[in-house]
């Protein structure tokens, strides 16, 4: 029975190991595998946290990865974060005292503030980027600052909020002063006090920026971040002919490297000259700008809406009039560049969908094979557990058996013989006689067991019916007999002490019956007869290893 129990509760374990094999784990690694492309692919690892099954109950620890995971992707792939509302609770859980993780609470930040502004909650957005930038400052933590503090730039670009952008780029300034970062920050300082009005301030920031080109490992790329900016900036200021001087400069480099946005330096030059009312300069350079455009201007609608409205304007100066054709050719093709964007974003938006349909199917493929294999393993488990159990039970079984038949055998040993030679043997002949042995050992017909239904034959004079118990009646009479009345003088005494099997256990003992022999013939286990040996002890108050027989017929009863 011990193997049995053993081997159930072995095998509750290991359901319980293979459902969580399948629940957990899983999902786990699918986060970790999604974690790890964030960078490389980032749509792919949404598809594959999209596939991660009610990510609201996950445990706390891993709910949050995934929130942060899923937070991330869409922020890398620049997809809308307004249903990254599980993001908060990412927050709230790598906030608390006894996670400690910074790194994840500062990124929380940050993505929590994005999920603000793409909400059109921008007050709570700013609020985020403040308080992860507070954190950081505590912390010592100058990247995370300074990541912050770009995040919360560009949203302030989007708010128009110039103002704050201005408090923002000047704390970047001060973290990063000798980054090679310096002039776009001093760049984006200069624009934003060009849109807050602040011409001289701005102009002031572009000369410290154009000091930071030499130091940046990209000097066409600050051209192109702050000298075009410094020479509109100058012209809008008046500054008509430095503001040439500079673009010039701009536009030898540019020449210099074939570089797509020389057309926009002539397209600028034009509008100084056009500013100084030099009409004729300001046509060549219009004319100079079309003859080498960049199918690059044409594909970014920005520059190439900036282009048209010069056109238009000197297309009006020289004749009067304004023609809407090119400005409706424009307007077509900002709407139809934009169906076309739709469609794009429809059709792979159903690639995607289809993507994620394979993905969870082979997920689920893989989960039906693990599933499967723990199954078959788990029931082999169970056939072996079972096969032992059965070969344990069997060897028990038999080894009472053995026990039984050679209990049986020395009962029959005892009772050979002269009658009058041992009391006791008269008794024990008698219980053999009204036992049914022939349904102990007709259902095993061995040799051995043969044998001994034919002594059994000699013993009872007649043949014994297979369903024949035991006549305590007759036994009780015979007891009296041989020993002095023995029954009648216990039943009188203890008989609303003991019940019935009580009695009759004692009468067996006064008989001289062992533990084992009497087992055989009331056919219980033997930790059966020592249980109630026990009971009957503790009813008169005996000792634990007091003989009963003895007890009862010198203590209590007398001779």
């Amino acid at each position: 029975m011990k193997a049995l129990k053993y081997g159930l509760i072995g095998w509750v374990c290991v359901l319980a190991l293979a459902a969580c094999a399948e629940a957990l784990p899983s999902q786990r690694i699918q986060i970790e595998k999604a974690e790890q492309m964030l960078q490389q692919n980032a749509e792919e690892a949404i598809a594959l946290l999209r596939s991660v099954k009610d990510p609201e109950i996950l445990p706390d620890s891993l709910r949050a990865r995934f929130a942060l995971a899923m937070g991330q992707a869409h922020y890398n792939a620049h997809w809308v974060m307004n249903e990254d509302s599980l993001l908060l609770y990412a927050l709230d859980y790598y906030g608390r005292p006894d996670v400690g993780d910074t790194l994840r609470l500062l990124r929380a930040y940050k993505l929590a503030a994005h999920y603000f502004y793409d909400s059109a909650r921008y007050k709570e957005a700013t609020e985020m980027m403040v308080e992860g930038n507070r954190i950081a400052a505590l912390r010592g933590d100058t990247a995370a600052r300074l990541d912050l503090l770009r995040s919360v730039a560009n949203i302030g670009e989007g708010n128009d909020d110039f103002e704050g952008l201005i408090r923002l780029q000047k704390q970047l300034i001060a973290i990063e002063p000798d980054s090679t970062r310096r002039y776009s920050n001093y760049n984006s300082l200069a624009i934003s006090y060009y849109c807050a009005n602040q011409n001289d301030s701005a102009l002031l920031a572009l000369r410290k920026a154009t000091e930071c080109l030499y130091t940046s490992t990209d000097s066409l790329k600050a051209l192109y971040y702050v000298m075009r900016n410094y020479a509109d900036i100058l012209s809008d200021s008046g500054k008509n002919q430095e503001a040439i001087n500079l673009q010039r400069h701009s536009l030898q480099e540019y020449k210099e490297t074939k570089h797509p946005f020389e057309s926009l330096s002539y397209y600028a030059l034009s509008r100084y000259f056009l500013n100084m009312g030099q009409m004729d300069s300001a046509r060549y350079y219009i004319q100079m700008g079309d003859s080498v455009r960049s199918p690059y201007i044409d594909q970014d609608l920005s520059l190439a809406n900036f282009c048209l409205v010069q056109k238009t304007l000197m297309n009006y100066i020289d004749s009067r009039s304004f023609t809407i054709r090119d400005v409706a050719f424009f307007s077509n093709r900002l709407y139809n560049n934009f169906i076309r964007d739709q469609r794009v974003i429809a059709q792979k938006g159903k690639v995607q969908l289809l993507l994620q349909q394979q993905n969870m199917n082979l997920q689920l493929e893989k989960q039906k094979e693990r599933t499967f294999f723990v199954g078959v393993v788990a029931l082999c488990i169970l056939l072996l557990l079972t096969v032992v159990w059965y070969l344990q039970r069997r060897k028990h079984l038999l080894v009472e058996k053995e026990e039984e038949l050679e209990a049986l055998r020395r009962l029959l040993h005892e009772t050979e013989g002269d009658e009058s030679d041992n009391n006791d043997k008269f008794v024990k002949k008698m219980l053999l006689q009204q036992l049914g042995l022939i349904r102990i050992v007709a259902t095993n017909p061995s040799s051995d067991h043969q044998e001994l239904l034919v002594q059994m034959g000699r013993i009872a004079n007649k043949d014994v019916a297979v369903d024949d118990l035991l006549v305590w009646s007759d036994l009780y009479k015979t007891i009296d007999m041989v020993h002095d009345g023995f029954y009648t003088r216990i039943s009188q005494k203890y008989g609303n002490i003991l019940n019935e099997k009580e009695l009759q256990l004692c009468c067996l003992l006064k008989s001289d019956f062992s533990t084992k022999e009497i087992s055989v013939v009331i056919q219980q286990s033997i930790r059966t007869v020592y249980q109630r040996k026990t009971v009957i002890r503790q009813k008169l108050d005996m000792a634990e290893k007091e003989d009963i027989a003895e007890f009862l017929s010198c203590k209590q009863i007398g001779r």
